[in-house]
């Protein structure tokens, strides 16, 4: 039951007493207007019934009444949030209206039987006396009123009056402690509602590992700075190294490193930024105001270079870098998805390009981001089981004057886009996500044509980073081999420099694993990079492939032969195979025929060639007439078949092979 303390307790309580404020509210507003309408009858029959000075009194004060309820009824229905000491008093100020309505007419009309009024009065003032104390003081002046006009009386009829007052003062403040407690009660559900919905809107809009917002908070903050028109920078922050350290040290130190990342971020106090967790190992941050491009590039910079500070850990001293894409509103979107959509463009094109750093998106690349974007959407929802097909370009032998293998290559007739070039597909892949189900279709494709071709021909098929950085896609890669039947020693993954140099220690390690089964791996694009003779020693290679840059250059240039003679003597003494790419006419060959080659591939023994025309090939080269001459026709002939390799003939030479990767 309520009692004056609890009732103090709401009282001091702000969150309680405006609660309370709004269950009262009904109740006023449903109090005053009978009351209003009563008072304005009381009112003509005063005119009906009194004269003179009796009338001007009673009807003035009923009439004043039925104004103040009018008014009192309009104040309550105007306040959404009427304060409750402001409530209190229109409570009273009705009571006291009505106290001296009836006071002022028993004063000019004294009846002894409508002293029972009071009594009445009691409990009306019992349900609309807003706080406990409000009750006492309406419920107490109306009794001890009663108790003053009935001092008039005999004795006996004062006694009665008496046990009326006590009567009522026990049902009065009764039906106030019952009419309390199921406000209180009322108002404690309203309470324990609304603090569990904050919970979970909290809940909802947290990262439950770092605490800072998540990516619905994120686009949350974002429509709403979009709405008040207020410009900002969209900030796309990814982690460059933490799957590997996730995968090799576990996921309770990942979570740690994450925790870490986001306490350090956080230490940075830039005024007004918002940091919030969008995906795994990638983060936003809003950073207010019309800031300049390059005060902004500035301030991700500083995010990127605190981020990439090593993390002590225990006897672990792990590093993590980042890169960051960067888009701005107004001026680059006025949609979430817009401008979330061009800081990753960006954040793509730091990662691919300028690792490490932060990007801002730049216009001029819109149309370039639009064709990306339609090409992610039929990656996402076209039927690529279907769309997706592969040519086979020849690994030749000059020693035994033969093809020994070929190279699997990635073509997309898609029925919206048409033929779509490898290198742009690639690429939408890799930054959507979508790579690793492009590598499975393309490499169960190829093993169904390798079971067709003779024991000694070999087939080599690309991984991309991401495939290289997932374990799990590695071994279903091993199960296929395991379930096809073929030989793995008759299989190679080519991967490369920029493939591996993040998540080294996990690339190496599902390397030996797959060199283990018996596959061979080769070193793609050999020479591209800085630190291309590092991976010889660090990566369990079987084959070493020379960049094309060196290998055309070989008929006019003294250094690029010293290069490529130096490769091959050194793949020699480490017991590699060494494969000189991107050889494309007579002079090329001629020479490095000097240099005695162990393998070329390259045009001129070989465009991408469709199955059927490799099987030809195959055949070709094992009748007793001349090798060269149905090598030749059969190459030349199945080009002309092939055009869905047009895609990759109209790149720059020095790119066709990157830009055919898968």
């Amino acid at each position: 039951m309520a009692n004056p303390i609890a009732t103090y307790n709401y009282w001091i309580n702000p969150a309680r007493r405006q609660a309370m404020a709004t269950a009262y509210s009904p109740i006023v507003r449903g109090f005053l207007f009978p009351g209003m309408v009563y008072y304005a009858y009381i009112t003509l029959t005063h005119f009906r019934d009194e004269t003179g000075l009796e009338l001007a009194m009673l009807a003035s004060i009923s009439f004043t009444t039925v104004v103040s309820y009018y008014v009192m009824r309009q104040h309550v229905l105007a306040g959404d949030k009427l304060s409750l000491p402001r409530l209190e008093l229109i409570g009273l100020i009705a009571n006291l209206l009505i106290y001296l309505n009836v006071v002022c007419y028993l004063t000019i009309h004294f009846e002894q039987n409508k002293l029972i009024y009071f009594a009445l009065m009691a409990v009306v003032f019992s349900t609309t006396g807003i706080t406990f104390r409000g009750t006492l003081l309406s419920v107490g002046l109306s009794l001890v009123t009663l108790y003053l006009f009935a001092a008039k009386l005999p004795q006996e009829i004062l006694t009665q009056y008496v046990s009326i007052s006590i009567a009522t003062t026990f049902a009065s403040f009764g039906m106030a402690m019952l009419l309390r407690k199921a406000i209180f009660r009322q108002i404690d559900a309203r309470l324990l509602a609304d603090e569990l919905a904050a919970k979970a809107r909290r809940l909802a809009d947290t990262d439950m590992l770092t605490g800072i917002p998540n990516r619905r908070a994120v686009f949350e903050k974002i429509d709403y700075l979009i709405d008040q028109r207020r410009p900002f920078w969209v900030g796309i922050f990814d982690l460059d190294g933490f799957k590997a350290i996730n995968d090799i040290y576990g996921h309770i130190v990942g979570d740690k490193l994450l925790c870490a990342i986001v306490e350090r971020a956080s230490k940075l106090e830039i005024p007004g930024v918002t940091f919030g967790r969008v995906g795994g190992d990638e983060f936003v941050a809003l950073f207010p105001g019309n800031l300049p491009e390059e005060a902004a590039a500035e301030l991700g910079n500083k995010v990127i270079e605190a981020i990439s500070r090593p993390y002590p850990f225990a006897l672990l001293n792990l590093v993590v870098g980042a890169s960051a894409g960067f888009s701005h509103f107004p001026s680059m979107g006025a949609s979430s998805a817009k401008l979330y959509e061009k800081a990753d463009f960006a954040l793509y094109k730091a990662k691919a390009k300028h690792r490490g750093r932060c990007l801002m998106f730049d216009a001029t690349e819109d149309k370039e981001m639009q064709q990306a974007t339609a090409i992610e959407r039929e990656l996402r929802e076209g039927d690529l089981e279907s769309e997706i097909y592969l040519l086979f370009q020849p690994q030749y032998s000059p020693q035994l004057q033969r093809t020994v293998g070929f190279e699997a290559l990635a073509r997309w007739q898609n029925p919206k886009l048409g033929l779509v070039r490898p290198d742009q597909f690639i690429r939408a892949a890799e930054r959507s996500g979508h790579i690793s189900k492009l590598t499975e279709i393309i490499f169960r494709k190829g093993l169904e044509t390798l079971a067709e071709w003779p024991e000694d021909i070999s087939l080599s098929f690309n991984l991309s980073g991401q495939d290289l950085s997932d374990q799990a896609f590695i071994m279903s890669l091993l199960g296929q081999i395991m379930k096809s039947g073929i030989s793995p020693r008759r299989i190679e993954f080519e991967i490369t420099e920029t493939a591996v140099m993040t998540t080294l220690d996990l690339s190496r390690s599902l390397l030996t694993e797959l060199r283990a089964s018996g596959c061979k791996i080769a070193l793609d694009d050999f020479g591209s990079g800085y630190s291309s003779y590092e991976y010889l020693d660090q990566l369990p290679l079987d084959k070493v492939k020379l960049d094309r840059s060196f290998v055309s250059k070989v008929s006019q240039s003294v250094t690029s032969r010293e290069i490529v003679t130096s490769v091959m003597r050194l793949c020699a003494r480490l017991e590699l195979r060494c494969v000189l790419e991107g050889v494309e006419t007579p002079d090329e060959m001629a020479a490095l025929s000097e240099l005695s080659p162990d393998l070329i591939q390259g045009y001129l023994f070989g465009r991408p060639m469709t199955a059927a025309a490799a099987m030809q090939l195959i055949n070709a080269q094992d009748n007793p007439v001349s090798v060269r001459e149905p090598f030749e026709t059969i190459r030349q002939g199945s080009m002309k078949s092939c055009t869905p390799d047009d895609a990759s003939r109209d790149l720059p030479a020095s790119s066709r092979h990157s830009a055919s990767r898968l």
